[in-house]
């Protein structure tokens, strides 16, 4: 199915959402064409990925993941336990740092900010929204602010 989309020239590229890395290279054994992308959840309060090996496969093979619910479907600006508590406050603080008006312009550039080059998916017809994640592309934000992040979401120092 995939050759035939594109040599019918229905489809430029191809990729899989919600795949491990084992079936990412399973799939791609199979297929002439590349897979350029996993679309994975992803977020200051999901770091699944980071912690399963799929950001490291990632930067690996030069795949530029999407990243879905990158706000964690409202855990993050209305959090719901001590985690979304930690986080928020932390963002907060980096955003107060950075001088930047919202949330999740942070958060946005949180993600933009990884060596990986992640997609995010931000999932809204709301026209500010969308301006604050076009916004987020031209912030600066340091590695501390960004490992900062990062370990409010653990909760635990980084060695």
């Amino acid at each position: 199915a995939f050759q035939d989309l594109k040599k019918e020239g229905k489809v430029r590229y191809f990729g899989v959402s919600n795949y491990t890395k084992e079936q990412f290279e399973m799939l791609s054994t199979y297929v002439e064409e590349p897979l350029v992308t996993n679309q994975v959840e992803i977020s200051p309060y999901c770091l699944e990925h980071f912690k399963n090996g799929n950001i490291d496969f990632f930067l690996k093979e030069k795949i530029k993941p999407m990243a879905w619910s990158p706000l964690s479907g409202g855990n993050i600006l209305n959090p719901r336990n001590k985690k979304g508590i930690r986080l928020l406050k932390t963002l907060e603080e980096v955003g107060a740092e950075m001088e930047v008006p919202f949330l999740d312009m942070v958060v946005y550039c949180w993600l933009l900010k990884h060596p990986v080059q992640m997609i995010p998916i931000i999932g809204t017809g709301k026209l500010d929204r969308i301006k604050n994640a076009v916004h987020a592309l031209s912030l600066e934000m340091t590695i501390e602010q960004w490992y900062k992040i990062y370990t409010a979401s653990t909760g635990v120092e980084v060695p």
